[in-house]
């Protein structure tokens, strides 16, 4: 435990009513069982102790080690998982009910080639009249896309 740590764990115990334990021995006690702790972590708690922010704390007695190495402990995780990153935002949504059903279109489609993009039903019309895309395919309003049939099921027509 650093010089700053110790001096915070000092001044919490000092806070509290006076015990009959040896406050050197005490001091050790917390510097053995708080060793390899954050030393940042130790002094947020030992000022959370004394200001009595610590669920559960008595207002009289300081806490002893294995409690003061609990809350340390617990708070050390709850930093470790605030500062942890969390998933970006997807790109492509932009939480309106078009791009969702765009997205979702293309999700269904991923196994499937595409044949030609920006295509209007009538186009789709008359190149399917003039056998210029493969049975199976299909046109899809959402992304104005044609999409030919899966590349198992071309394999299976073979």
């Amino acid at each position: 435990m650093d010089q700053q740590a110790s001096l915070a764990v000092s001044v919490m115990l000092n806070s509290f009513r006076p015990t009959s334990a040896d406050p050197d021995v005490l001091l050790r006690t917390f510097g053995a069982v708080l060793d390899g702790l954050p030393p940042a972590v130790i002094i947020e708690t030992a000022k959370r102790y004394s200001a009595n922010e610590v669920d559960g704390q008595s207002d009289q007695f300081a806490p002893t080690p294995a409690e003061f190495v609990k809350e340390v402990r617990r708070r050390a995780a709850l930093k470790r998982d605030i500062e942890t990153p969390r998933l970006p935002k997807p790109s492509a949504y932009t939480g309106t009910p078009w791009h969702v059903r765009q997205e979702k279109t293309r999700t269904k489609y991923r196994d499937c080639p595409i044949i030609k993009e920006n295509v209007s039903f009538e186009e789709f019309r008359r190149m399917s009249a003039a056998q210029e895309i493969a049975p199976g395919s299909a046109w899809v309003a959402a992304v104005a896309t044609i999409y030919g049939p899966p590349a198992g099921e071309i394999a299976e027509r073979s």
